[in-house]
């Protein structure tokens, strides 16, 4: 996972880079740093850095390239992963129920979004870009929800994943059911702004949720670990969470609401 190191361009030179399906252009012209942004549908899309490539050739491929005044002193630039900027909202594999006194535990794969920065140590940030475009979904009644993104991939329970996407942020999710009655898990809200995102040995994770639901008509009290994963051996924080929480959020976060349609 090199490419989420620090790397240099020279001044004319292009850099083409790839995480998943989003692939990201970099170039060096005078003071400008200029970004250009494109989506491969294939699946098996992987971390791939080209340097260099013909700035002319590039241009002729008709990408649409932002430009930032970033002077010329920087000598790095640097791709940083980051959690999506709203709450994910995501079915499980299968709907299960869990009983009174029971808890479950989720593993939820978000696609990141991906920050380029430029200098160092105090980077200047140009962009952000999802590695996958989401689809807008409400989660809760219409004055209390929140705007969330809706995700097609499904919560597993189980972390056994054969095949390594390298845009996607594994979140494990604990479910504890502290109510009377079981619940039915048709649908999850995890509020990922709140969490931090780490590198694994083989995947990228975020600190763990714990949601504990005390009934149908009550909020659900969420927490969030301080600790680095679990599940693998994490080597170091990549990024901070985008709205960091020194208490448990209370929020409505397992339902079936839907009042904007979502996946």
């Amino acid at each position: 996972m090199d490419v989420w190191k620090p790397f240099g361009i020279e001044p004319d030179q292009c850099v083409e880079t790839q995480i998943g399906p989003l692939k990201i252009w970099l170039r060096r012209v005078d003071d400008e740093t200029h970004v250009a942004v494109g989506r491969d549908v294939s699946p098996d899309g992987t971390f791939l850095v080209n340097t260099p490539e013909p700035v002319e050739d590039t241009v002729a491929g008709g990408l649409d390239w932002s430009r930032w005044v970033c002077g010329t002193d920087w000598q790095t630039m640097k791709l940083i992963p980051k959690t999506p900027d709203r709450p994910v909202v995501v079915r499980p594999e299968v709907p299960v129920n869990l009983p009174p006194k029971q808890k479950a535990v989720f593993f939820v794969r978000v696609p990141c979004w991906v920050a380029v920065t430029v200098g160092e140590p105090d980077p200047t940030l140009l962009c952000e870009e999802p590695s996958l475009v989401l689809s807008n979904t409400w989660f809760g009644d219409p004055t209390s929800g929140d705007l969330c993104y809706s995700m097609r991939t499904r919560a597993r329970r189980h972390n056994v994943d054969t095949q390594i996407e390298p845009h996607r942020i594994v979140c494990p999710v604990t479910i504890s059911n502290v109510a009377k009655k079981g619940v039915d898990i048709t649908r999850l809200c995890v509020h990922v702004e709140h969490l931090n995102v780490y590198l694994g040995q083989t995947r990228l994770w975020t600190n763990g949720v714990s949601i504990t639901f005390k009934g149908e008509n009550e909020v659900s009290q969420v927490a969030y670990s301080r600790d680095v994963p679990e599940y693998e051996p994490a080597a170091e924080m990549l990024s901070k969470a985008r709205k960091p929480l020194k208490k448990p959020l209370l929020k409505r976060s397992l339902g079936d609401f839907n009042w904007l349609g979502g996946d």
